[in-house]
């Protein structure tokens, strides 16, 4: 099968979905690469490496995108991308479904594409393998963000997250139990601060104090637990994610104003929407603003920040689906791994995810299991 890699045009997205390593394997099973020239420059993989490894390396992204049956991102795809797919291919980046371009869909409809979105991905076990490595790696970039943005001359509240004898560390209060919200904590216990961790999940809790430890502090995420607690972080991590969906405004705007002056949030929910009131989109290049007293950090890709070890990390939870779809396509890898349709947002142009059939006003969504060919209608209503 032909594959194409694309580089990356979104601000500060330097990560690539495929290694040279990965490259290599796929070349010796048969399939050919095409890499868009300098794709994985930025992540420290240059040309030669990949041409080393079997790939070929050609410097434009329609000829990238046309050779290809499957073609593979990191951003959600934006418009531009959509004009130049061929009908019939299948996509695979993030899609962060919450927050897709309209015309970008409408475009993949036209086209029949299938398009996946690598956070949906599910295994057997019902967990997601990219979301969870890609939170192990946001987690602790987090807290190195916080422990900078608390510094005086970044304007922050000058407090050291570990504290000293006699001085209490600061309050880091982490909001999702998630991969990323776990990450968050460990690593803000292991540099020494109180960690008060949030989730609507009693379970998620109890496996939180048994991973972390008792030097945690677990709450269910009532309004009326975070109301009491948030004023007095120094640290606010949002770290909710919903399976497609925008998650709920958590940190009302009321909330912000009676926290600490010059205190830290950082919302790594802004991808889906955030869960910050007083939030909105910031870059690696420029993070992070001040809103009622506040610093706000609200980067939608901060793995980005450690090009290299993302890419590493992305790949190598991706390769698996890529070499079974190289070998047999959307079906066979569908047939031996059920839950991998939890992923497909278009199947063939038809919406297979019900955030995807509201934007795109389609009946309820095709199950990504099914045949298009037998759908009742058409496209759209």
């Amino acid at each position: 099968m032909n594959i194409g890699v694309i580089k990356q045009t979104r601000n500060d997205e330097r990560r690539v979905p495929m290694v040279p390593a990965g490259v290599h394997l796929l070349t010796q099973r048969g399939h050919v690469i095409y890499i868009e020239h300098d794709a994985g420059l930025a992540a420290g993989f240059d040309d030669t490496e990949y041409r080393e490894a079997g790939g070929n390396v050609v410097y434009s992204r329609a000829e990238a995108i046309g050779r290809s049956a499957l073609v593979l991102g990191v951003a959600p795809f934006q418009l531009e991308d959509a004009e130049m797919f061929v009908s019939g291919q299948t996509v695979m980046s993030f899609g962060h479904l919450s927050a897709s371009t309209f015309g970008a869909l409408r475009r993949m409809v036209d086209k029949n594409i299938t398009a996946i979105a690598y956070e949906l991905i599910e295994n057997d076990d019902k967990r997601r393998p990219i979301v969870e490595v890609m939170g192990e790696v946001a987690g602790p970039i987090t807290m190195t963000l916080a422990a900078r943005f608390l510094e005086s001359h970044h304007g922050g509240r000058g407090v050291l997250l570990s504290g000293l004898p006699g001085i209490p560390p600061a309050h880091v209060v982490v909001i999702g139990g998630g991969a990323v919200g776990m990450a968050a904590a460990r690593a803000a216990l292991g540099m020494g601060a109180h960690v008060t961790l949030f989730d609507s999940n009693p379970d998620k809790l109890r496996r939180a104090l048994e991973r972390l430890g008792g030097h945690l502090t677990t709450l269910l995420s009532y309004r009326y637990n975070l109301e009491r607690v948030l004023p007095t972080a120094d640290v606010v991590i949002g770290a909710v994610w919903l399976h497609g969906q925008k998650p709920p405004v958590l940190i009302t705007t009321d909330i912000v104003r009676k926290m600490k002056s010059r205190s830290v949030i950082i919302d790594c929910s802004i991808d889906q929407g955030g869960i910050c009131a007083t939030g909105r989109p910031t870059t690696l290049s420029d993070p992070v603003y001040v809103a009622e007293g506040v610093v706000h950090c609200c980067v939608p890709n901060l793995p980005s920040a450690v090009a290299r070890t993302s890419s590493h990390a992305l790949a190598n939870a991706l390769f698996p689906y890529v070499r079974r779809f190289a070998e047999g396509g959307i079906d066979a890898l569908l047939s031996e791994q059920a839950r991998f349709a939890e992923g497909v947002y278009l199947r063939e142009g038809r919406a297979a995810h019900p955030v995807v059939a509201e934007l795109l006003n389609q009946k309820a969504p095709l199950g990504a299991n099914s045949d298009p060919s037998q759908a009742d209608g058409g496209k759209t209503r």
